[in-house]
């Protein structure tokens, strides 16, 4: 629809899932345990997995009324036909058209949660992402298939049920994306071998691996372990920095030297730290490989981000002009966050269109480098 001018893509566009999601999906051995986002029809995030209350402050009764809260009335403005249609399928394409966007790559919101916690069931942890994804992929039937594309989620508690799952989400479904959180699993780190057999199968599928944080989950979060009961709080950290160790784990860790044609996307991070965090691995790279300690890496760490790496910009990240001046501009990607509480829509991409940078740049981002990215 090229509003003023630009072709945009939401490289990161949220659905709302149903309550009874996992009821209807789930395979019937596990509907006794299906995951459940809690309020139908209004701004509720919080998902109950395995007894556990997700995306709630753990002092708070997690049965309070959410509706009398001052950000929900603020939120039930912004979001009053999408609730009022209980966030079917239409509501997506009709956001779309208000933000003038002509493809997104949906992601999930509670389906962020439903592997969150060190020790799951395997089978249990692994069917839920099953039964988003075949939920996902009717959500899109029903919306508009020609202009929304997949993310599916896969869990990391199994990797071989991963592997299996990210296989049928690229040939079965035509997703473009699987999504992983950015936080540690089990005490094993992205670089870990155990997770080799599934970048193997995204680099021999051409399909992008990206990774998305939420505040309130049950694993090890940046400054969630400061700030437990104060989310607003931790928010700050847990997004940008856990991008942030999860892009120095992929780098660092020589998944993109093992892996060199598979395409990572760290999304809604923001930018701002990638000419630092870049920057900082490089220092290190030039000071000890010569002790022997960075062997396993053949070039500086920028360039494997160069070669393999996304960012996302947020619409009012107005620091993107000295990511631009410092990285370059072939790297970054946006998102509205629709319709997450911190979004700005209904005006998210006239806010970034608003930032200070070339136009040649906001092309790019909004266009170019998500083609890339997403192999769309």
């Amino acid at each position: 629809m090229a509003k003023n001018g630009y072709k945009m893509i939401d490289a990161e566009l949220h659905v709302m899932e149903p309550v009874d999601l996992w009821d209807n999906y789930i395979a019937d051995e596990f509907k006794d345990r299906a995951p459940r986002r809690m309020a139908e029809g209004h701004w509720d995030i919080r998902t109950l997995v395995e007894g556990e209350m997700m995306a709630y402050v753990p002092s708070i009764d997690p049965h309070y009324n959410r509706g009398s809260s001052v950000e929900d009335k603020v939120l039930w403005n912004r979001y009053k036909e999408d609730i009022e249609r209980n966030f079917d399928p239409q509501s997506v394409v009709l956001a779309m058209k208000k933000e003038g966007l002509d493809l997104a790559v949906l992601f999930p919101t509670s389906g962020m949660y439903v592997t969150a916690m060190n020790g799951m069931d395997p089978r249990f942890a692994a069917a839920t992402c099953v039964a988003y994804n075949n939920w996902l992929y009717d959500y899109m039937q029903a919306g508009d298939p020609t202009i929304t594309f997949g993310a599916g989620i896969v869990s990391p508690h199994d990797v071989e049920s991963a592997v299996i799952e990210t296989r049928r989400c690229a040939t079965e479904l035509g997703f473009k994306a699987i999504m992983l959180r950015p936080n540690m699993y089990n005490n094993t780190p992205w670089h870990n071998k155990y997770y080799d057999p599934l970048w193997k199968e995204c680099e021999d599928l051409g399909i992008a691996a990206t990774f998305h944080e939420t505040t309130g989950a049950r694993l090890p979060a940046a400054g969630a372990d400061r700030f437990p009961d104060q989310l607003g709080i931790a928010h700050i950290a847990t997004h940008s920095v856990e991008q942030m160790m999860a892009c120095l784990d992929i780098i660092m860790g020589g998944v993109m030297e093992r892996f060199p044609s598979l395409q990572f996307g760290f999304l809604e991070g923001q930018c701002g730290w990638l000419p630092f965090w870049l920057g900082r691995m490089d220092e290190h790279y030039e000071w000890r490989e010569p002790y022997g300690e960075m062997d396993h890496l053949k070039m500086d760490p920028s360039e494997y981000f160069r070669r393999q790496g996304y960012a996302a910009v947020e619409a009012d990240e107005e620091f993107v002009s000295h990511v631009v001046d410092a990285f370059g501009d072939d790297k970054l990607v946006t998102t509205t966050d629709y319709p997450h509480g911190d979004s700005k829509y209904p005006h998210a991409t006239d806010t970034f269109l608003g930032l200070s940078m070339p136009d040649a740049s906001k092309r790019k981002i909004l266009w170019d480098n998500p083609v890339r990215l997403y192999s769309l």
